[in-house]
């Protein structure tokens, strides 16, 4: 992927390129039997035709995203769905999200907002979640980074799997995405980022999670990055905080089936959990 070069867009200059490989690349064989995407996370039961199924919320090839007014616990539900994907005891706090996980696979964790000891923690979170130190787990705090160099990260991590982890990246999780430019307001800046993860998810066969704000007015992600996350994921999980502090979790667009709302709190031990009574 080419480096981001903003004032090329802004002028309307488009770089020569081979389309007729590109059209190729594009077009889809209606007789070519094209594989389902495989299911990372799902979430509860659908019948379709007389039969049970599991209905998915990340697959691969795609992208989700999380989105909640400030302070209503995306981080939590975040931790919730990466400890979920890795296994382990999570299974105790969310019975509801199933792992489809097959082998070892790299989940890379990308922090946008806090300072390194919150970070820390928040990372520390999802060993908790699953009881055990997944090895192939990895976390990056990059509040101190520019916009450009946080995508710029993310994009070197994936061209370098390879040689910086021992296992493919199968997931990652980017908190929060509007970061990742300098306003999200900025419509060519917003388009590009989007670009990129919709790449990422195409090229490597990965699933992207964010965590992007959304307006305590009018309920939508903010600014033109929102507009182009609500449009195009796969899954968009929204957040409502309830009176008494618990936290309800809604599929209110999908690309498949919707999952059932539920509703998580947190313990004493800081650990989110499904509240199955509500």
């Amino acid at each position: 992927m080419a480096d981001l070069n903003f004032d090329n867009l802004e002028k309307g200059i488009i770089e020569e390129k081979d389309y007729s490989a590109i059209a190729y690349s594009c077009l889809v064989d209606l007789s070519e039997e094209i594989i389902k995407p495989e299911t990372l996370l799902s979430i509860g039961q659908h019948e379709y035709k007389g039969n049970w199924y599991d209905t998915p919320v990340m697959t691969a090839s795609e992208f989700s995203a999380i989105i909640a007014v400030s302070k209503a616990k995306k981080s939590f539900i975040k931790s919730a769905f990466l400890g979920s994907y890795i296994g382990g005891q999570s299974n105790k706090l969310f019975p509801n999200i199933k792992t489809h996980r097959d082998k070892d696979y790299t989940i890379l964790d990308f922090d946008t907002e806090q300072g390194r000891f919150y970070t820390q923690r928040t990372f520390r979170r999802v060993q908790e979640i699953t009881g055990t130190l997944y090895e192939h787990y990895k976390g990056y705090a990059t509040r101190h980074l520019s916009s450009p160099e946080r995508l710029g990260l993310i994009d070197y991590c994936l061209k370098n799997q390879n040689t910086l982890y021992k296992n493919p990246v199968k997931l990652i999780s980017i908190d929060g995405i509007a970061d990742l430019v300098e306003n999200t307001n900025d419509i060519v800046m917003s388009k590009e980022a989007s670009d990129y993860v919709m790449r990422w998810t195409y090229d490597y066969n990965i699933h992207v999670t964010t965590v992007i704000h959304k307006s305590a007015i009018t309920g939508k992600p903010l600014g033109h990055l929102g507009t182009y996350v609500l449009k195009k994921a796969e899954s968009v999980i929204n957040l409502e905080v309830n009176p008494d502090k618990t936290v309800t979790v809604s599929n209110p667009y999908s690309r498949g089936y919707h999952f059932d709302d539920f509703t998580f709190d947190i313990n004493k031990d800081a650990l989110p959990y499904l509240v199955e009574e509500y």
